[in-house]
């Protein structure tokens, strides 16, 4: 609370930074009023009469989400080493396996002459690292699919390994790049130690772990290949937070409600009915998999302290988690 005074009136403002009440609630002083004590019951009145005028469906609505936040992650805790996972897993994969046979052209993949043109900063941007550093430094593009940030990688001058489930991904990224002399690739399983010891400079892992099913041991996989001194970067699907991105989400599970029952082809062909065929891969890409795990900032954040690195931090303003972390040496 706070008085000012004004001739010979007192006004007394009160300040609540509960956006339950608006921020500056002015209540005028009250005849009769003969001290502090009955003042101030008054003023709890009236806040009182404020309150019962609201709903309060933003508060409540926010506190489902925060509730649904915490048993989407401890669900996710129960059932990752569980067996009833892996046709999901199974199914995931298949989907990864068709998408990058028969869905290589779209909206932010090579052929795409605008991504072409921006991609070298946006690695930069992701990864919060001039152009520059990225010459000669040893870097892992761990789930590769068809291996656009590979190609970006190398035209950067960096040596890359790159490694993914999905034997048509790896041999799609051998092809485009065979006459690269510092690529190689291999088929590897994010959710199994990888076969690389502490060596990589840059460790990049963009939209893959959130669909293993666990997504934290496949992070934690990634994270072990990073040599000290060295930069993990993670892109994971975030949670909601924005009216536009609940709408955005709220579109993907009508289309995997509307789509389950089909084949990856009729799949396909179902979303070419609906949107330009630029954007046939990027809905394939969000609707196909059964495993399509969301997860908070603070989440990934624990556990890469956990695991040692410091300054975690968002690279982007997006939904989708871009995060950097350094592992000290």
């Amino acid at each position: 609370m706070s008085y000012a005074t004004t001739d010979n009136q007192t006004e007394l403002t009160l300040r609540v930074q509960d956006d339950a009440i608006s921020p500056k609630t002015k209540i005028k002083p009250w005849s009769g009023v003969k001290s502090l004590k009955e003042l101030t019951r008054k003023w709890r009145r009236k806040i009182n009469d404020i309150l019962k005028q609201r709903d309060f469906t933003e508060e409540r609505l926010q506190y489902l989400l925060n509730e649904v936040s915490d048993l989407r992650i401890q669900l996710r805790e129960l059932t990752a080493a569980q067996a009833g996972s892996e046709g999901e897993q199974g199914q995931t994969k298949e989907s990864f396996s068709y998408q990058w046979s028969q869905i290589t052209e779209g909206m932010a993949l090579l052929g795409d002459k605008d991504f072409e043109k921006q991609m070298l900063e946006l690695l930069s941007t992701y990864v919060d690292q001039p152009r520059e550093w990225f010459q000669g430094k040893r870097v892992l593009d761990a789930g590769c699919g068809i291996g656009r940030w590979s190609y970006a990688f190398c035209k950067l001058g960096s040596n890359v390994m790159a490694i993914d489930q999905s034997a048509s991904g790896i041999g799609h990224v051998k092809e485009m790049l065979k006459d690269q002399p510092n690529f190689d690739a291999r088929p590897a399983d994010l959710l199994k130690p990888l076969p690389f010891e502490p060596e990589f400079d840059l460790v990049w892992c963009y939209g893959v772990t959130h669909h293993t099913g666990n997504t934290k041991l496949a992070v934690e996989h990634v994270a072990k290949v990073v040599k000290p001194g060295g930069r993990l970067f993670l892109m994971i699907y975030g949670e909601p937070t924005k009216p536009y991105e609940f709408n955005e989400i709220n579109t993907y599970v009508e289309l995997r409600r509307a789509t389950e029952h089909m084949t990856f082809e009729e799949k396909r062909e179902y979303l070419a009915e609906r949107y330009p065929l630029e954007l046939v891969h990027g809905y394939f890409d969000a609707i196909s998999p059964k495993i399509n795990d969301l997860h908070r900032f603070g989440e990934i954040e624990t556990w890469l302290i956990d695991l040692g690195f410091k300054d975690v931090r968002l690279t982007l303003d997006n939904r989708n988690l871009h995060i950097v972390s350094d592992l000290p040496k």
